[in-house]
């Protein structure tokens, strides 16, 4: 009796366990303006620094996305994401404000942080100026639930996107005063910037 009871009792804490990683949410950072993707306890932890509209972060996503998704879903590694918004004024527009503030929308306790990175690479994807309906389907698409899809195409607000780029702006040039520019990463361990132009930076750090 004692021992069925036991192989029980592992049994249902794997389930537990199973069920609570697959529906680990995707917290904002402490201080309010970055999203953490993955798990706190990850051995590698990185801050990115990204611009919705910067075309060298598109590069970064399609060239490393699918590997920094696959290594947060294996809970390796954890992305605290920090937009900024610095090409709304050099463009004449609102759109990496609208995008970051989608964003933060979908750091809710309902998005998995697999569909939040799969958001992320999508948005990189699409780089054409989208409307929140727009912003809204490709959340959709990512496995974002519908109820936080129907708040990114409401246009509800979460963030001063404002206060949140000067923020990250001055994290930004604090971490990397010598090249202050998107795609920064940043390495949480050592406090390093890292060298995205080795193609093999990701798994150097993984390593």
């Amino acid at each position: 009796m004692r021992s069925w009871l036991g192989a029980l009792a592992i049994t249902v804490s794997w389930i537990a366990f199973g069920t609570a990683a697959a529906h680990a949410d995707v917290p904002r950072s402490s201080d309010g303006n970055g999203v953490l993707v993955g798990s706190a306890g990850a051995p590698v932890q990185l801050e990115i620094f990204i611009e919705p509209q910067c075309p060298h972060v598109a590069e970064l996503e399609s060239t490393d996305g699918d590997a920094i998704a696959r290594n947060i879903g294996d809970g390796r590694l954890a992305v605290t994401y920090r937009p900024l918004t610095f090409l709304d004024d050099r463009k004449h527009t609102d759109v990496s404000a609208r995008i970051s503030n989608a964003l933060f929308l979908a750091a809710d306790p309902a998005t998995s942080p697999t569909a939040y990175q799969a958001f992320v690479q999508d948005l990189y994807r699409h780089q054409t100026r989208p409307d929140n309906n727009e912003i809204a389907a490709m959340a959709r698409e990512s496995g974002v639930p519908d109820a936080v899809a129907e708040k990114i195409a409401a246009g509800d607000y979460v963030v001063d996107p404002a206060a949140m780029n000067d923020a990250n702006r001055a994290r930004l040039v604090q971490d990397n005063p010598e090249n202050p520019g998107t795609p920064t990463v940043y390495d949480l361990n050592t406090k390093t910037v890292v060298d995205t132009q080795d193609s093999e930076w990701l798994g150097k750090l993984l390593a």
